[in-house]
């Protein structure tokens, strides 16, 4: 299948962390069960504990974490606390499908706020891209 992006894109992370921040309405990462258990053992607390004082429950029925002034509550400065057990949806980011269902969304949310999407970053492939899209939506399809 061929793709607007299927030369790859531009990325490396800057650990800016712009996009740990809310912007609008999107304040939302998303934590299925695997991944609250993962961030849970991280933090040396049990998942009930996690789930209670990290995460809120969503409309929909699935977990988010929470925002606090306006960030992830796991960001410190421009740094992620947990990033080694850091959640799919983050590990994946801005390779979700929304953002690459075409060329202006990817400059509108992506290119135009994004320091690391730059052209001069190494390129991530295509490859690569659509299993960062396969990992985020098979995380979200999780409870």
């Amino acid at each position: 299948m061929t793709v607007w992006w299927n030369d790859g894109l531009p990325f490396a992370c800057t650990a800016c962390g712009k996009c740990c921040h809310g912007r609008g309405d999107v304040a939302h990462v998303y934590v299925n069960y695997q991944e609250r258990k993962r961030l849970a053992e991280f933090l040396g607390l049990s998942l009930a504990e996690f789930n209670r004082s990290y995460t809120r429950v969503e409309d929909t029925g699935h977990r988010s974490l929470r925002f606090v002034d306006g960030h992830c509550i796991f960001l410190d400065g421009p740094l992620c606390t947990v990033h080694d057990a850091k959640p799919t949806q983050c590990r994946t980011w801005p390779f979700w499908e929304e953002l690459l269902e075409s060329e202006q969304a990817y400059q509108e949310q992506v290119l135009d706020f994004c320091a690391g999407s730059n052209a001069e970053g190494p390129k991530v492939s295509a490859e690569s891209i659509r299993a960062q899209m396969e990992a985020t939506e098979a995380a979200l399809g999780e409870p």
